[in-house]
């Protein structure tokens, strides 16, 4: 390679031709001598902009590309890092960096600069970031719903597979209803869990022990076959923990307990009075 390093611009030029990132060839002290098709395309800039054209119009980081990065690159044969890059506009567009010495007869002729596009990973990332965020907040609000049915009774309905994480996040919010209300009963309704496995068997035992120690009583409703089985071939004790077939009957002995009269009345519509309302 000659001193000059613009005569073999030409060369440069047919290697950079299909790179799909920005690339430039860039001299030590800042004059651009080529900027690839993709590069102007990236910064908003035509063709004919690269007479005269200075890194400092290209970057926003001009100063650290001139006295710290290239010069790292000329001392260490490479150099790779995050940047951006300046728009006709005067936006900036972040890219992953990578410069690399051009050398003629030991003296460093140039540096090429060849920088990857991050704006579309970021997007992707913030919206994954969003999307999790936002099923973070729903899953936080819909698993375990504690409902204050009366005032001194709190339920908290579960629906769905149950697993240790699960169950560790409705034994942390159970307490802290029960807690927070001072309610005297907690009924767990399990009518939408079809099965849990051991250690979560185990796992929701303790939370109905940790009620108590609140001076609460646990109340489980809704055990489905599949769950009983589980429970009884672990030989899990569920002494001081009543347990009854449906939310209904949770209820109602709840109540009762509370000094309540339960009873059923039964109701006669009168539909012809109905229609004329």
């Amino acid at each position: 390679m000659s001193a000059d390093p613009r005569s073999n611009v030409a060369s440069f030029k047919a290697m950079f031709a299909g790179l799909a990132d920005f690339a430039a060839l860039v001299e030590p002290n800042g004059a651009v001598l080529h900027v690839n098709g993709s590069g102007l395309r990236l910064v908003d800039r035509a063709t004919d902009e690269l007479s005269g054209l200075t890194v400092d119009q290209l970057s926003p980081h001009a100063a650290q590309l001139i006295g710290e990065w290239i010069p790292a690159a000329i001392a260490e044969g490479q150099w790779e890092g995050e940047g951006e890059l300046r728009k006709s506009d005067g936006s900036s567009v972040p890219v992953q960096l990578t410069i690399a010495p051009i050398s003629d007869g030991g003296r460093v002729a140039a540096a090429a600069i060849v920088a990857r596009d991050l704006s579309e990973g970021l997007r992707l990332e913030e919206e994954l970031q969003r999307r999790f965020l936002q099923q973070e907040a729903i899953t936080a609000a819909t698993s375990t719903p504690i409902i204050q049915v009366w005032d001194d009774i709190v339920t908290m309905p579960v629906v769905g597979l149950v697993d240790s994480v699960r169950a560790a996040d409705m034994k942390n919010t159970l307490l802290e209803a029960v807690s927070r209300t001072g309610a005297r009963f907690a009924i767990v309704d399990l009518t939408g869990v079809d099965t849990v496995d051991t250690a979560t068997a185990d796992h929701l035992l303790r939370v109905m022990r940790a009620v108590r120690l609140l001076g609460a009583r646990c109340v489980i409703t809704g055990i489905q076959p599949a769950v009983a089985q589980i429970i009884v071939g672990l030989g899990l004790e569920l002494q001081g923990v009543v347990t009854l077939r449906s939310l209904r009957e949770g209820l109602r002995f709840c109540l009762r307990r509370l000094g309540f009269r339960v009873t059923r009345e039964e109701q006669v519509l009168d539909l012809a009075a109905i229609a004329a309302s």
